[in-house]
């Protein structure tokens, strides 16, 4: 009798251990991390590209590394009528981390005075104070807005089809020189 009463406590013992081991919180054993990467910096509104150069450095080695196409680049300099692009951007996108950084560098190294353009930064909903990026219909980020004459004719949205400075070509040569 007293080998069953120990052979019973043994057996409650192990179901007591069992119960309290599944009913412990589980620990992360992944490689994954439980916390969320850093907030990337969100800036709003009317931006220049200084703003976004000092308070966002990413940007500017994003622009410093990107070689565009030289002979597309001659193109875009000797272009003669004036041309507005209004670039939606979300700082907080990687899109706009990879792209916004080359269109820069592209109006830089074409440094033609026919082509103006403005940066707006957009919240995470992809929304702006003034309401320009609704009335624009802009769904995704980075869309650039090409304008002639204050007609749009024609947009580049999220990645370009070839290379930023390429589709921005095939879209002004439909315009002609």
């Amino acid at each position: 009798m007293v080998n069953l009463n120990k052979y019973l406590l043994g057996c409650t013992a192990i179901f007591a251990l069992v119960i309290v081991t599944c009913s412990a919180p589980k620990k992360n054993t992944s490689n994954k991390s439980n916390h969320h990467a850093p907030a990337r910096k969100i800036l709003t509104g009317k931006l220049t590209a200084e703003q976004i150069y000092k308070q966002i450095p990413a940007y500017k080695a994003g622009s410093e590394q990107y070689q565009p196409d030289e002979a597309t680049i001659e193109q875009l300099a000797i272009f003669s009528k004036t041309i507005n692009i209004d670039v939606f951007l979300g700082t907080w996108c990687p899109d706009c981390q990879r792209q916004v950084p080359r269109f820069l560098k592209i109006m830089e190294q074409a440094d033609n005075s026919n082509f103006r353009y403005l940066l707006y930064g957009l919240d995470r909903t992809k929304r702006d104070a003034e309401g320009l990026a609704e009335k624009n219909q802009i769904e995704f980020v980075p869309t650039f807005i090409v304008f002639h004459n204050q007609k749009e004719i024609g947009r580049i949205v999220e990645n370009p089809m070839v290379s930023l400075e390429q589709d921005l070509l095939e879209i002004l040569q439909s315009i002609g020189k």
